[in-house]
């Protein structure tokens, strides 16, 4: 499960908690929005490690599947 942070508001949510919808420019794209603030202004991924706040910008395959981390816990499974 991913974990995102809003750029507007900071808010941390998992991915299924963020707001979605049609985009009204182009029906075949869709809008991601802060389920706290509405905004749609983006998000940054945070580290997968249990606990950790971090951003996450790392990525690498581990047994468990493909992993999403800050530098501090890259390959921490290892």
């Amino acid at each position: 499960m991913n974990t995102w942070q809003c750029k507007v508001c900071n808010l941390y949510s998992p991915d299924e908690r963020l707001l979605r919808a049609p985009s009204p420019f182009d029906p075949t794209d869709t809008i991601v929005g802060c389920p706290h603030c509405k905004s749609t202004d983006g998000f940054d991924q945070v580290c997968d490690e249990p606990g950790c706040t971090a951003h996450a910008h790392c990525g690498w395959p581990s047994d468990a599947g493909y992993r999403r981390t800050c530098g501090n816990h890259m390959r921490v499974n290892e």
